[in-house]
Protein backbone atom coordinates (compact mmCIF):
# COMPACT_ATOMS: atom_id res chain seq x y z
CA UNK A 1 0.00 0.00 0.00
CA UNK A 2 2.76 2.62 0.16
CA UNK A 3 2.89 3.01 -3.78
CA UNK A 4 -0.93 3.72 -2.98
CA UNK A 5 -0.52 6.24 -0.87
CA UNK A 6 1.96 8.11 -2.92
CA UNK A 7 -0.28 8.47 -5.33
CA UNK A 8 -2.75 10.99 -3.52
CA UNK A 9 -0.19 13.74 -3.97
CA UNK A 10 0.26 13.28 -7.88
CA UNK A 11 -3.80 13.27 -8.91
CA UNK A 12 -4.47 15.31 -11.49
CA UNK A 13 -4.92 19.14 -10.76
CA UNK A 14 -8.30 20.93 -10.18
CA UNK A 15 -9.46 23.92 -12.19
CA UNK A 16 -10.06 27.35 -10.23
CA UNK A 17 -12.35 30.11 -11.60
CA UNK A 18 -11.73 32.82 -10.39
CA UNK A 19 -15.33 35.34 -10.10
CA UNK A 20 -16.40 38.28 -8.23
CA UNK A 21 -18.14 36.46 -5.32
CA UNK A 22 -16.55 33.48 -4.81
CA UNK A 23 -13.84 31.08 -5.85
CA UNK A 24 -14.91 27.58 -7.78
CA UNK A 25 -13.25 24.77 -8.49
CA UNK A 26 -14.00 21.99 -10.92
CA UNK A 27 -14.11 18.76 -9.88
CA UNK A 28 -12.96 15.69 -11.45
CA UNK A 29 -15.86 13.47 -13.06
CA UNK A 30 -15.26 10.89 -10.19
CA UNK A 31 -15.86 13.04 -7.78
CA UNK A 32 -18.45 15.10 -9.02
CA UNK A 33 -21.64 12.53 -7.76
CA UNK A 34 -23.41 13.55 -4.71
CA UNK A 35 -22.01 12.71 -1.98
CA UNK A 36 -22.65 13.24 1.81
CA UNK A 37 -20.40 14.50 3.59
CA UNK A 38 -19.64 12.71 7.09
CA UNK A 39 -16.43 14.08 8.66
CA UNK A 40 -13.61 16.33 7.77
CA UNK A 41 -10.40 15.82 9.54
CA UNK A 42 -6.75 17.30 8.39
CA UNK A 43 -3.47 15.43 8.77
CA UNK A 44 0.14 16.66 9.95
CA UNK A 45 0.95 17.69 6.51
CA UNK A 46 -2.45 19.55 5.49
CA UNK A 47 -3.56 16.59 4.13
CA UNK A 48 -7.58 17.00 4.32
CA UNK A 49 -9.43 13.71 4.71
CA UNK A 50 -12.80 13.59 3.78
CA UNK A 51 -15.90 10.82 4.66
CA UNK A 52 -18.26 10.36 2.90
CA UNK A 53 -21.10 8.03 2.44
CA UNK A 54 -19.98 6.80 -1.02
CA UNK A 55 -16.01 6.77 -0.19
CA UNK A 56 -13.43 8.63 1.06
CA UNK A 57 -11.21 11.50 -0.49
CA UNK A 58 -8.22 13.04 0.25
CA UNK A 59 -8.15 16.63 -0.75
CA UNK A 60 -5.08 19.10 -0.34
CA UNK A 61 -6.36 22.40 -1.61
CA UNK A 62 -5.07 21.73 -5.06
CA UNK A 63 -5.57 17.76 -5.72
CA UNK A 64 -8.48 15.30 -5.22
CA UNK A 65 -7.98 11.60 -4.86
CA UNK A 66 -10.87 8.97 -3.87
CA UNK A 67 -10.35 5.79 -2.03
CA UNK A 68 -13.50 2.98 -1.92
CA UNK A 69 -13.65 -0.51 -2.09
CA UNK A 70 -12.51 -0.89 -5.81
CA UNK A 71 -9.06 0.63 -5.58
CA UNK A 72 -8.40 -0.43 -1.57
CA UNK A 73 -8.84 -2.02 1.02
CA UNK A 74 -11.26 -0.16 3.19
CA UNK A 75 -14.28 -2.77 4.28
CA UNK A 76 -17.29 0.06 3.28
CA UNK A 77 -17.79 3.16 1.24
CA UNK A 78 -20.01 4.07 4.05
CA UNK A 79 -17.09 6.50 6.15
CA UNK A 80 -18.76 7.80 9.58
CA UNK A 81 -16.01 8.87 11.34
CA UNK A 82 -11.74 9.31 11.12
CA UNK A 83 -9.18 10.41 13.45
CA UNK A 84 -5.16 11.15 12.88
CA UNK A 85 -2.75 10.71 15.38
CA UNK A 86 0.54 11.47 14.14
CA UNK A 87 1.05 9.62 11.15
CA UNK A 88 -1.37 7.07 11.76
CA UNK A 89 -4.99 7.33 10.56
CA UNK A 90 -8.11 5.58 11.80
CA UNK A 91 -11.54 5.37 9.73
CA UNK A 92 -14.66 3.88 11.29
CA UNK A 93 -17.24 2.53 8.67
CA UNK A 94 -20.71 1.02 8.90
CA UNK A 95 -18.37 -2.39 8.20
CA UNK A 96 -15.77 -1.83 10.27
CA UNK A 97 -12.44 0.12 11.37
CA UNK A 98 -9.30 0.92 9.05
CA UNK A 99 -5.93 1.49 10.51
CA UNK A 100 -3.28 3.19 8.07
CA UNK A 101 -0.10 3.38 10.06
CA UNK A 102 3.36 3.55 8.94
CA UNK A 103 1.71 3.27 5.48
CA UNK A 104 0.47 -0.49 6.67
CA UNK A 105 -3.17 -0.83 6.09
CA UNK A 106 -5.11 -3.52 8.01
CA UNK A 107 -9.23 -3.79 8.94
CA UNK A 108 -10.81 -4.45 12.30
CA UNK A 109 -14.04 -6.47 11.91
CA UNK A 110 -16.23 -8.25 14.91
CA UNK A 111 -14.82 -11.27 12.52
CA UNK A 112 -11.20 -10.96 12.94
CA UNK A 113 -11.23 -8.37 16.52
CA UNK A 114 -12.97 -7.54 19.22
CA UNK A 115 -14.50 -5.04 18.38
CA UNK A 116 -18.41 -4.67 19.42
CA UNK A 117 -19.93 -3.81 16.05
CA UNK A 118 -18.52 -2.73 12.83
CA UNK A 119 -20.31 0.82 12.64
CA UNK A 120 -17.80 2.98 14.57
CA UNK A 121 -19.72 6.34 14.66
CA UNK A 122 -16.85 8.54 16.51
CA UNK A 123 -13.32 8.52 17.24
CA UNK A 124 -11.16 10.23 19.48
CA UNK A 125 -8.06 9.74 20.47
CA UNK A 126 -6.49 11.14 23.79
CA UNK A 127 -3.98 10.53 26.45
CA UNK A 128 -2.36 7.63 24.10
CA UNK A 129 -5.77 5.95 23.57
CA UNK A 130 -8.31 5.68 20.78
CA UNK A 131 -12.13 6.01 21.66
CA UNK A 132 -14.34 4.72 19.93
CA UNK A 133 -18.08 5.21 19.96
CA UNK A 134 -19.91 2.33 17.72
CA UNK A 135 -23.26 0.70 17.47
CA UNK A 136 -23.01 -1.41 20.64
CA UNK A 137 -20.99 0.44 22.98
CA UNK A 138 -18.05 2.54 24.10
CA UNK A 139 -15.08 0.74 22.97
CA UNK A 140 -10.96 1.78 23.43
CA UNK A 141 -8.08 0.34 21.31
CA UNK A 142 -4.18 0.37 22.22
CA UNK A 143 -2.99 -2.34 20.73
CA UNK A 144 -6.29 -4.28 21.60
CA UNK A 145 -9.85 -3.34 21.99
CA UNK A 146 -11.63 -3.45 25.28
CA UNK A 147 -15.63 -2.49 25.73
CA UNK A 148 -15.69 -0.09 28.75
CA UNK A 149 -19.97 0.53 28.42
CA UNK A 150 -22.77 -1.06 26.78
CA UNK A 151 -25.75 -2.61 27.49
CA UNK A 152 -24.31 -6.15 28.00
CA UNK A 153 -21.64 -5.01 30.21
CA UNK A 154 -23.34 -2.43 32.24
CA UNK A 155 -26.66 -2.78 31.69
CA UNK A 156 -27.60 0.29 30.13
CA UNK A 157 -30.73 1.51 28.41
CA UNK A 158 -29.23 2.30 24.95
CA UNK A 159 -25.64 1.59 23.76
CA UNK A 160 -25.92 2.90 19.97
CA UNK A 161 -24.01 5.63 20.54
CA UNK A 162 -24.15 8.40 17.60
CA UNK A 163 -21.61 11.59 19.05
CA UNK A 164 -19.25 11.70 21.80
CA UNK A 165 -16.42 13.93 23.04
CA UNK A 166 -14.10 14.07 25.64
CA UNK A 167 -13.92 17.27 28.62
CA UNK A 168 -10.54 18.41 29.99
CA UNK A 169 -11.21 16.18 33.29
CA UNK A 170 -10.89 12.93 31.02
CA UNK A 171 -14.68 12.36 31.05
CA UNK A 172 -16.42 10.97 28.13
CA UNK A 173 -19.63 12.35 27.22
CA UNK A 174 -21.89 9.66 25.01
CA UNK A 175 -24.89 10.71 23.24
CA UNK A 176 -27.56 8.38 22.16
CA UNK A 177 -31.56 9.01 20.78
CA UNK A 178 -32.54 7.88 24.21
CA UNK A 179 -29.96 9.53 26.53
CA UNK A 180 -27.02 11.11 27.11
CA UNK A 181 -24.16 8.84 29.08
CA UNK A 182 -21.16 10.30 31.10
CA UNK A 183 -18.24 7.43 31.88
CA UNK A 184 -15.16 8.08 33.83
CA UNK A 185 -13.07 5.47 35.61
CA UNK A 186 -15.63 2.96 34.99
CA UNK A 187 -18.47 5.26 36.57
CA UNK A 188 -21.59 6.10 34.47
CA UNK A 189 -24.32 8.22 34.91
CA UNK A 190 -27.55 8.87 32.27
CA UNK A 191 -29.18 12.07 31.85
CA UNK A 192 -32.81 12.64 30.28
CA UNK A 193 -35.51 14.96 30.07
CA UNK A 194 -37.03 13.42 33.13
CA UNK A 195 -33.60 13.53 35.38
CA UNK A 196 -31.82 16.51 33.75
CA UNK A 197 -32.58 20.10 32.13
CA UNK A 198 -31.57 18.69 28.41
CA UNK A 199 -34.79 19.52 26.24
CA UNK A 200 -34.53 16.27 24.20
CA UNK A 201 -33.16 12.66 24.81
CA UNK A 202 -31.85 12.80 21.21
CA UNK A 203 -28.15 13.79 21.84
CA UNK A 204 -26.78 14.72 17.70
CA UNK A 205 -23.79 16.57 19.03
CA UNK A 206 -21.64 17.21 22.04
CA UNK A 207 -18.72 19.78 21.70
CA UNK A 208 -16.25 21.29 24.78
CA UNK A 209 -15.30 24.34 25.19
CA UNK A 210 -12.27 26.05 26.65
CA UNK A 211 -13.98 26.57 30.33
CA UNK A 212 -14.70 22.62 29.92
CA UNK A 213 -18.35 23.55 29.43
CA UNK A 214 -20.12 20.84 27.40
CA UNK A 215 -22.91 21.96 24.75
CA UNK A 216 -25.43 19.27 23.83
CA UNK A 217 -26.78 19.85 20.29
CA UNK A 218 -30.60 18.35 20.42
CA UNK A 219 -33.73 18.09 18.51
CA UNK A 220 -35.36 20.51 20.23
CA UNK A 221 -32.27 23.03 20.69
CA UNK A 222 -29.43 23.30 22.87
CA UNK A 223 -28.10 22.43 26.42
CA UNK A 224 -24.89 23.15 28.45
CA UNK A 225 -23.18 22.14 31.19
CA UNK A 226 -20.64 23.28 33.58
CA UNK A 227 -19.96 22.73 37.24
CA UNK A 228 -23.63 20.91 37.13
CA UNK A 229 -25.47 24.42 36.42
CA UNK A 230 -27.29 24.12 33.00
CA UNK A 231 -28.40 26.74 30.27
CA UNK A 232 -30.69 25.93 27.65
CA UNK A 233 -30.37 28.10 24.27
CA UNK A 234 -33.25 28.25 21.53
CA UNK A 235 -34.26 30.00 18.59
CA UNK A 236 -36.40 32.28 21.50
CA UNK A 237 -32.85 33.29 22.98
CA UNK A 238 -30.71 33.25 20.15
CA UNK A 239 -30.42 34.38 16.23
CA UNK A 240 -31.10 30.21 16.03
CA UNK A 241 -33.66 30.15 14.09
CA UNK A 242 -35.23 26.23 14.17
CA UNK A 243 -34.37 24.01 17.29
CA UNK A 244 -33.40 20.97 15.27
CA UNK A 245 -29.90 20.98 16.14
CA UNK A 246 -28.20 19.32 12.93
CA UNK A 247 -24.40 20.10 13.80
CA UNK A 248 -22.16 22.10 16.60
CA UNK A 249 -19.13 22.63 16.35
CA UNK A 250 -15.78 24.12 17.62
CA UNK A 251 -13.15 26.41 16.66
CA UNK A 252 -9.55 27.17 17.59
CA UNK A 253 -11.03 31.08 18.68
CA UNK A 254 -13.26 29.51 20.77
CA UNK A 255 -16.02 29.98 18.89
CA UNK A 256 -19.20 27.45 18.62
CA UNK A 257 -20.93 27.06 15.91
CA UNK A 258 -24.61 25.57 15.22
CA UNK A 259 -25.62 24.12 11.72
CA UNK A 260 -29.50 24.56 11.58
CA UNK A 261 -31.80 23.68 8.22
CA UNK A 262 -32.54 27.75 8.53
CA UNK A 263 -29.71 29.39 9.38
CA UNK A 264 -25.33 29.06 10.77
CA UNK A 265 -24.85 30.96 13.75
CA UNK A 266 -21.53 31.70 16.40
CA UNK A 267 -21.30 32.38 19.81
CA UNK A 268 -18.02 33.73 21.38
CA UNK A 269 -18.87 32.87 24.88
CA UNK A 270 -21.04 36.47 25.47
CA UNK A 271 -22.64 37.42 22.37
CA UNK A 272 -24.43 35.52 19.08
CA UNK A 273 -23.74 36.16 15.72
CA UNK A 274 -25.45 35.36 12.57
CA UNK A 275 -23.33 33.85 9.45
CA UNK A 276 -25.25 34.48 5.83
CA UNK A 277 -23.16 32.17 3.67
CA UNK A 278 -25.01 32.51 0.86
CA UNK A 279 -27.86 34.75 -0.80
CA UNK A 280 -30.81 32.61 0.11
CA UNK A 281 -30.85 30.79 3.62
CA UNK A 282 -28.45 28.15 3.95
CA UNK A 283 -30.04 24.51 4.87
CA UNK A 284 -26.88 22.53 6.75
CA UNK A 285 -27.15 18.76 6.83
CA UNK A 286 -23.32 18.97 8.48
CA UNK A 287 -20.56 21.52 9.42
CA UNK A 288 -16.59 20.53 10.24
CA UNK A 289 -14.11 22.84 10.93
CA UNK A 290 -10.16 21.65 9.67
CA UNK A 291 -6.90 22.58 10.70
CA UNK A 292 -6.51 25.46 9.20
CA UNK A 293 -10.09 27.09 11.06
CA UNK A 294 -11.72 26.29 7.52
CA UNK A 295 -15.54 25.69 7.92
CA UNK A 296 -16.98 23.13 5.50
CA UNK A 297 -20.15 23.79 4.96
CA UNK A 298 -22.27 20.86 3.99
CA UNK A 299 -25.89 21.37 2.48
CA UNK A 300 -28.25 19.42 0.02
CA UNK A 301 -26.96 20.70 -3.03
CA UNK A 302 -23.47 21.42 -2.16
CA UNK A 303 -20.50 21.94 0.46
CA UNK A 304 -19.53 25.64 0.98
CA UNK A 305 -16.06 25.78 2.32
CA UNK A 306 -15.69 28.93 4.41
CA UNK A 307 -13.26 31.45 6.19
CA UNK A 308 -13.68 34.79 7.81
CA UNK A 309 -9.80 35.54 6.66
CA UNK A 310 -9.68 34.15 3.78
CA UNK A 311 -9.96 30.39 3.06
CA UNK A 312 -6.41 28.35 3.08
CA UNK A 313 -5.53 24.75 2.31
CA UNK A 314 -2.11 23.77 2.95
CA UNK A 315 0.49 26.25 1.16
CA UNK A 316 -2.92 26.89 -1.17
CA UNK A 317 -4.39 30.50 0.53
CA UNK A 318 -7.32 31.47 -1.44
CA UNK A 319 -8.49 34.95 -0.79
CA UNK A 320 -11.85 35.31 -1.02
CA UNK A 321 -13.85 34.01 2.14
CA UNK A 322 -16.21 30.69 0.21
CA UNK A 323 -15.47 27.88 -2.08
CA UNK A 324 -17.45 25.30 -3.59
CA UNK A 325 -15.97 21.99 -3.44
CA UNK A 326 -18.90 20.05 -4.71
CA UNK A 327 -21.97 19.78 -7.16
Amino acid sequence: MKKFLSMIIFFPVLLVAQTTNKTQVAIPKQVTLEKTITTVVTDNTGLNWIGTLDGLICYDGKRWHEINKKNSIIPSNKILSIAVYGDSKYIGTTEGLLEIKNNEWKVFTTQNSKLPSNKIRKIIIKNNTIWMATAKGLTSFNGDFEVLLSVENNGIMDDNFISMSIDHNNTIWLGTNNGLYSFEKNIWRVFTTKNSNLPSNKIWGIVIDSENRKWFGTKKGIATLLNDEWALFNKKNTPIKTNLIRSITFDDYDRVWVGTEKNITSYDGEKWKKHKITKKHTFVTNMFIDSFDNKWICTPKNVIVYNDDGVEFKDNIITNNSVIVSK
